[in-house]
């Protein structure tokens, strides 16, 4: 029986996908989030085999110029040459799809790091400009391999891994979906021309601290953003961490950090899961705590510690702090933001005056063969306070 456009409008599926079938292959699927869509199952005449292939999402694509752009598709010979082809679902719709299908499986929480701001910056950047309008069935391996080569020519190494790893799982996606019948991003990444060895963060040595504190000093930047990158060395924790701090957070007297279990990378998913997990005990020297004392001034009745000079309410971006060590004068391959944990894990093991499980649970770390369902964060307290505080003297005997 045909399709209404009353029916359409007014179908749904409470529990589970359902299809409704119109004329001469034409159907309408419907998810129970709401979302429908066209397809036109047919066979191919080389192949002889059963095909399906995605026109549009409703009400974009009405019903009658869905059974427009399946008249066109069968009668062009599967040559999209007839102006309803921009009805017919794109690389970007798809895309876009896959964007949604991320954050919500994040359960909406944006994360820290700017995982998904990556992903949309290299679609709108490399992507996009090659792909947007073409509609998905027509895109082909050698259109990926082309975006891959360009991003190549500038010759850089991150964009290109990351560009590699989005189309992989756009496609994937769009397999699951049915928006084709196979990944073509499938191993897109060993076609990447591999020209450089992987090293671990870029981290200073125990002989160039005395000159990082220099330059640190005699850098022109604000001052809450120095104060972010010392009390990050003193600390050792992840910049997300470091930058999500709040003043209620900290308990001055007893010189002690209570980081939410929240903004703990390892621990993120399990809280919003759910999960009751302690906050995380960082012990603060007393230097550390001059520091932060220092910076509570600066950054008095805003929400973050280590806030944004331009925005209220905001932190510190993530990328600021690597801005101001390049332009400390250090470049990519010498020291990074993330480097300065490496640096304090470095030396505090090299130093052979603490043991490895010590500065782990300083480092937030999480021992992978660790069965027990609790996480106890206050470890070791009483040796890490002491190991701080040997590590605060130092750095402060370093400048």
């Amino acid at each position: 029986m045909s399709l209404t456009e009353i029916k359409v409008r007014q179908a749904h599926c409470k529990e589970k996908t359902c299809f409704l079938s119109d004329e001469d292959g034409l159907s309408l699927k419907i998810e129970p989030n709401g979302r429908k869509s066209w397809s036109y199952r047919y066979t191919d005449p080389k192949t002889k085999k059963r095909r399906r292939i995605q026109l549009g999402l409703y009400p974009d694509l009405s019903l009658k110029k869905a059974r427009q752009v399946r008249d066109d598709f069968r009668d062009n010979n599967f040559c999209f040459e007839n102006e309803t082809v921009s009805n017919l679902i794109t690389f970007h719709q798809v895309a876009e799809e896959w964007l949604q299908f991320k954050l919500k499986n994040a359960f909406n929480d944006l994360p820290r790091c700017g995982v998904l701001q990556l992903a949309e910056k290299c679609l709108q950047h490399d992507i996009y400009p090659v792909l947007q309008d073409i509609p998905f069935q027509d895109i082909k391996r050698y259109d990926l391999v082309s975006i891959i080569r360009k991003i190549e020519s500038r010759q850089v190494k991150e964009p290109v891994k990351k560009a590699c790893s989005y189309l992989n799982q756009i496609f994937d996606y769009a397999v699951a979906m049915g928006y084709c019948e196979y990944n073509i991003a499938h191993g897109l990444n060993k076609i990447a021309v591999n020209n450089k060895i992987k090293k671990n963060y870029p981290y200073l040595k125990a002989e160039d601290i005395s000159d990082f504190m220099h330059k640190l000093k005699k850098l022109d930047a604000h001052p809450i953003i120095k104060k972010a990158l010392m009390f990050k060395l003193y600390t050792g924790v992840r910049g997300a961490e470091l930058l999500m701090a709040e003043p209620h957070h900290f308990d001055i007297k007893d010189k002690i950090w209570r980081i939410p279990a929240l903004h703990i990378k390892q621990f993120r998913r399990k809280v919003i899961l759910g999960h009751e997990i302690p906050d995380f005990l960082v012990p603060l020297s007393d230097q550390a705590l001059e520091i932060l004392k220092d910076a509570m001034q600066w950054s008095l009745g805003e929400k973050f510690i280590f806030a944004s000079p331009r925005k209220q309410d905001h932190p510190i971006h993530f990328n600021t702090l690597n801005m101001a060590i390049r332009k400390m004068g250090y470049g990519k391959h010498q020291l990074s933001s993330h480097g300065l944990r490496s640096t304090f894990s470095t030396i505090l093991n090299d130093s052979g005056l603490f043991q490895d499980n010590w500065i782990e649970a300083q480092l937030s770390h999480i021992d992978k063969n660790r069965t027990r369902a609790s996480y106890n964060h206050a470890d070791y307290l009483i040796q890490r306070t002491e190991m701080m505080q040997w590590w605060g003297d130092y750095l402060s005997a370093a400048q």
